[in-house]
């Protein structure tokens, strides 16, 4: 920072000692500002324990950077404990935001400084840079990690549905096969005796492979899956070819139009999803789904009256596997929330909270 201070070498040098020990001394002070300033404002920031922790981890490197560089590279920098970053948990969008608060706060710590003491201007100055240099650094670090991560996942995701399809075939498809194959064998077996016998085994059959065929035109709908124009009909079209043996009801308020079409899409699948894993896992009754518009938020929520389930990750299929991964994924990347209930013998709640457009501009 010797650089930065044009006065004599010796003043510079006792100038830079004294901003540094008041950055030093403040350090606790800056960041604990830095993390009111982060709960101040809705994000997945404040909502998730890793992603603040890294957050506030960055903030605090961020800062010994700055005041380390303040030392002016004497031999004295202060003793930073630096682990190695695991991957960006924060979107940009919240990334930017968080190293623009952090800025603000150490800006304003850093010109109280010159404020109570004007000679140490060039100090400050050259401090700014620094912590620019150091934020816009981590900003474009911690961007390529996040984008790794998303293209991770994606490949990940297309792995996982490849096999969820694979299951889907086998499960859905595999036992009425099977049913309708050992029927006609059946059926070659007996029909010698008296062809003019009716052939219950061969009507058997026929209902097998119907219903084999309904279930593949179930499984193949999500290949032809297309972007929603319309949620409400989108998911009536989705509970219609399901045919399910319990009752399923949908009630929509609201105006789509406040959600951007990517959210309705988004928001499309994981509700898609909720009522899949109620009617293949639950053995429900009934199942009733409900869906809130409103200009600041989506609010989804889908519940049975089915068997239920015990809390714990292997307890359940809908825990287990990666469907609900999928589910959580596109929440996050939607911004929203998902939440999960359920007791054994009394049913499942799932809901979908997705801030809109309007609420993100407050």
């Amino acid at each position: 920072m010797a650089q930065g201070c044009e006065c004599l070498p010796r003043e510079a040098g006792e100038r830079q000692v004294r901003f540094a020990a008041l950055i030093g001394a403040d350090r606790t002070a800056i960041l604990e500002s830095y993390a009111r300033s982060l709960e101040a404002w809705p994000s997945t920031v404040v909502a998730e324990p890793d992603a603040r922790d890294q957050a506030m981890t960055s903030g605090a490197e961020i800062l010994a950077e700055v005041l380390a560089s303040a030392w002016g590279g004497d031999g004295r920098p202060m003793p930073v404990a630096s682990p190695v970053q695991a991957e960006s948990r924060l979107d940009p969008a919240d990334l930017v935001r968080a190293a623009g608060a952090f800025f603000d706060v150490a800006v304003g710590f850093l010109g109280s400084y010159v404020t109570d003491d004007p000679d140490l201007l060039p100090c400050f100055i050259a401090a700014v840079q620094a912590l620019n240099v150091s934020v816009s650094r981590r900003i474009r670090e911690a961007t390529f990690a996040y984008t790794g991560s998303l293209l991770e996942r994606v490949d990940q995701a297309y792995i996982d549905e490849r096999r969820r399809l694979a299951r889907d075939l086998h499960d859905q498809l595999g036992e009425s096969m099977s049913v309708a194959l050992r029927q006609l064998e059946l059926h070659e077996i007996t029909s010698w005796q008296d062809p003019r016998t009716p052939a219950p085994r061969a009507a058997r059959a026929k209902q097998a492979l119907a219903e084999a065929m309904r279930r593949l035109r179930l499984v193949t709908s999500d290949l032809r899956h297309r972007s929603v124009q319309n949620l409400e009909k989108a998911l009536l079209r989705y509970i219609n070819d399901a045919d399910a043996d319990a009752e399923v009801r949908l009630r929509v308020s609201g105006d789509e139009r406040w959600a951007p079409l990517p959210v309705i899409d988004e928001a499309f699948l994981i509700i898609r999803e909720a009522i899949r894993n109620a009617l293949a896992h639950g053995s429900p009754r009934l199942v009733v789904i409900g869906i809130a518009l409103a200009p600041h938020d989506l609010l989804a929520r889908v519940e049975d009256d089915g068997i239920g389930f015990a809390a714990g990750p292997a307890r359940d299929p809908r825990t287990a596997g990666t469907g609900l991964v999928s589910m959580r994924e596109r929440a996050a990347v939607l911004g929203g929330r998902l939440r999960i209930a359920s007791t054994p013998g009394q049913g499942t709640v799932v809901e979908l909270l997705v801030p809109l457009p309007g609420h993100r501009d407050e």
